[in-house]
């Protein structure tokens, strides 16, 4: 396993902690609300240069997923079947080359997760808090679907082409590819309403 791949692996984890505590800190305050209602609300409307910039990081790492998504599933995953036929020596070589390669390029996806995580903590304001949760939840659901294209392409790679794990590869990271679209909509919603919010009202902001 490459140190990039880990990398990738360790920003995920630090993801679903992050998002884990958010969602008990939202039950926590749910239950017992704070006793200034009107101090957190200010709170959360104060400027913060870090909110933007994470709010940027994670529109541009949304949309390359969108790109990443797609692009694998119309041009990167087909050619395992392409390479099928010429062999198992083919095939094996073409698997091994994608997947010691692979760390780095999934390292925006796990920069993409991590920066919605963390705008669970430090809003950007005039951004719809429940866009962000909107963008966090279907961050785990690419977490959650990613294992079984991971494992078909393991198989696949011990044990040669096989149409039952091509089929679940292509499926699963098809709908990897609508989640990430799914994203990089609700990325420009969230930009949206901060932008026009510091161009319309808050000019030098």
């Amino acid at each position: 396993m490459s140190p990039s791949f880990l990398v990738f692996l360790f920003m995920l984890a630090a993801f679903l902690l992050l998002t884990l505590a958010a969602a008990v800190r939202w039950v926590w305050h749910f239950f017992r609300p704070p006793r200034s209602a009107v101090a957190s609300v200010a709170k959360l409307g104060e400027p913060s240069i870090v909110a933007d910039g994470l709010l940027l990081i994670g529109v541009a790492t949304a949309w390359y997923g969108v790109a990443g998504g797609w692009i694998a599933q119309f041009t990167i995953y087909p050619i395992y079947a392409d390479f099928a036929p010429l062999g198992r020596e083919a095939f094996h070589a073409f698997s091994r080359g994608y997947l010691s390669r692979i760390g780095i390029p999934l390292l925006p996806i796990g920069v993409m997760c991590l920066a919605w995580a963390l705008l669970l903590w430090l809003p950007s304001r005039r951004v719809p808090q429940r866009a962000v949760s909107a963008v966090v939840i279907l961050c785990v659901a690419f977490v959650a679907i990613t294992p079984f294209a991971a494992i078909a392409q393991e198989k696949m790679f011990a044990h040669g082409f096989s149409e039952s794990l091509y089929s679940r590869l292509m499926w699963s990271n098809g709908i990897r590819s609508v989640i990430f679209t799914a994203i990089g909509l609700l990325s420009l919603t969230a930009i949206r309403s901060r932008w026009t919010t510091r161009s319309n009202h808050e000019p030098g902001a």
